[in-house]
């Protein structure tokens, strides 16, 4: 047979191989649905009798709890629906269940946590995002070894350490805005400042290195930046692939998975491959980052890093001193070190730096607060001759304190987290809710194997009967004088591990970062207010759900996030 007719035989045997394996996949997919339609119509759901909000589609509740634009949905929960509410899982899925509830929690993330694991979808996640098993995608003695090891770098102890660091940064960004408005006031966007500062913070003070964020012509880090702007918001329109996320970062070989993820670029979906290239941007330089500093370490030790951005002070290499000090059945991999590092950076970055501009906009509506907070630090400052305040300093200043606080409950960052449930159990409720069949209250729910359980963060911090009618409304003045359960309506308690509300999560889980996370804002606000006063553009700005909350203006969504605001000097 000649050559060509040799060639043109086996691309068409091949051809239509390949055309019988589509055909088989596709009538597979086929089955699937119908049998899970058919099961849909057919099968009853154990929480039919609890209150829920109703699918706006068949696919059931899932697009509603991540579209973007409604974040009512979890604002309201507990308002609309009850602290225990029933997620419909529309023809092919399963249902859920949404919790706010004080003593439900309690139950889900402290005393039966070993119960409620970290969902497939979470883990599998965050573990593509920082090509390992760091905290966020690991469970039971895993976890348990990676926190015994990272806690003791999170306390006050160390984190208080940082604070020379932190003023330096933040007085950075008070110089380029100095000179910027020292004419007179501007609008900017002050996102783009704080973001700077906020990456700087946590990468700095957190892995010891710089993106020389403050300079405009940095490459690296507008690239960066970019990728970590988009990673979250293109992960959470991908919530239909989550499921398949765990699975798939454990195929085997790497070099099969790498291959396949390629394909991905064939196909019209540009938040997957805008994921894609976030998180293939974002791994390298952490891994670069690591290697120098072992190599540093295993050379000289700590002190041969100096000379590094953080003087040798920041959080990873303390991190990377105890794993080397370990016991051998203790001590983490490099891949494991690695991850964790990413995961430092990216919640570290993409929290902050929505947080300090909630706080600063919520401000510009309200001069009166803005001076009496400003007022606070001033004195503060002139009793130390204009030196910078430290991490205990900033602590003893109640109004900052209480800004801070509302602000952090109000709205927090990451408004919900969820939960698998790996077998059945019962979670008692502070409140109860009403059996939507015989209206008798309900005191205690029977939660099924399986079961998808969602942590209503936001929800919980914005109960009327936790917080009073006045819940929705953003007042620092609560704070002023009381302990953190007394804010609370007949001081009921919630699992959470700050100031009795659920931003920072509670149990063994709870986020580590918590004291890192207050100290980069309240310092960067120390700097800040004395300096500058801030007021509203005549543009609005929305915040947006994207697993975290992004600002965009209104009506120019198109040009990303964005905080216009009017800033001049004092």
């Amino acid at each position: 047979m000649p050559f060509l007719e040799l060639v043109q035989a086996t691309l068409t045997d091949n051809g239509l191989r390949f055309s019988i394996m589509v055909k088989a996949a596709v009538v597979g997919l086929l089955v699937v649905l119908v049998l899970k339609f058919v099961k849909a119509l057919t099968s009853r759901s154990p929480y039919e009798h609890i209150p829920g909000p109703q699918p706006s589609s068949i696919f059931g509740y899932l697009p509603d709890m991540h579209n973007p634009n409604d974040l009512d949905f979890h604002f309201k929960m507990t308002e609309r629906h009850g602290h225990v509410a029933r997620l419909r899982g529309g023809l092919f899925g399963s249902d859920g269940l949404y919790v706010s509830d004080p003593l439900a929690l309690h139950t889900i993330l402290v005393r039966n946590q070993s119960i409620f694991h970290e969902s497939t979808e979470f883990s599998g996640l965050f573990g593509i995002i920082h090509h390992g098993d760091g905290l966020a995608s690991v469970w039971g003695n895993d976890h348990k070894k990676q926190r015994k090891l990272m806690n003791p770098v999170f306390t006050a102890a160390y984190v208080s350490k940082l604070s020379p660091l932190f003023n330096r940064i933040a007085n950075e960004l008070r110089s380029r805005w100095s000179a910027e408005v020292q004419s007179g006031p501007v609008v900017m966007d002050i996102l783009d400042g704080l973001t700077r500062t906020a990456l700087e913070l946590i990468s700095q003070g957190g892995i010891g290195h710089t993106f020389n964020s403050f300079d405009k012509n940095s490459k690296e880090f507008v690239e960066f930046h970019e990728a970590l702007k988009d990673v979250l918001p293109a992960a959470s329109k991908l919530f239909f692939l989550m499921p398949y996320f765990e699975a798939w970062r454990k195929i085997q070989p790497v070099w099969l998975r790498r291959t396949l993820a390629r394909l991905a670029y064939a196909l019209p979906w540009p938040s997957l491959r805008y994921f894609i290239n976030a998180v293939n941007t974002m791994h390298p330089v952490c891994v670069k980052v690591f290697r120098q500093k072992k190599a540093a370490m295993e050379r000289g030790g700590v002190a041969a890093l100096a000379n590094t951005a953080s003087g040798g002070r920041d959080l990873t290499t303390l991190f990377m001193q105890a794993n080397m000090e370990a016991d051998e059945e203790d001590k983490m991999l490099d891949e494991i070190v690695i991850a964790n590092m990413s995961a430092i950076v990216l919640g570290g970055q993409e929290t902050t730096s929505g947080a300090m501009s909630r706080l600063i906009d919520l401000m510009s509506s309200n001069p009166t607060l803005q001076d009496w907070i400003r007022e606070e630090l001033q004195e503060a400052l002139a009793k130390k001759n204009g030196q910078p305040l430290d991490y205990y300093e900033l602590n003893a200043l109640p109004r900052l304190d209480a800004l801070c606080r509302e602000a952090l409950r109000l709205f927090a960052p990451v408004t919900f987290v969820w939960r698998q449930t790996m077998e059945d159990t019962v979670i008692p409720l502070q409140y109860p809710i009403k059996d939507t069949r015989t209206q008798n209250d309900i005191h205690e729910i029977v939660v099924r194997k399986g079961t998808p359980v969602y942590v209503g963060l936001a929800s919980t911090n914005r109960s009327t009967a936790l917080w009073g009618p006045d819940a929705a409304e953003f007042k620092p003045e609560r704070w002023i004088g009381r302990q953190a359960h007394e804010s609370t309506m007949y001081q009921v308690k919630t699992p959470g591990i700050f100031s009795n509300m659920m931003t920072f999560l509670g149990g063994g889980r709870a986020c580590p970062g918590m004291k890192f996370a207050l100290l980069e804002i309240k310092t960067v606000m120390s700097v800040l207010l004395p300096t500058f006063r801030f007021e509203r553009t005549e543009e609005a700005v929305d915040w947006r759900l994207g697993i975290t909350l992004s600002p965009y203006v209104r009506g120019k969504e198109e040009e990303g996030p964005r905080v216009p605001m009017q800033v001049s000097l004092m």
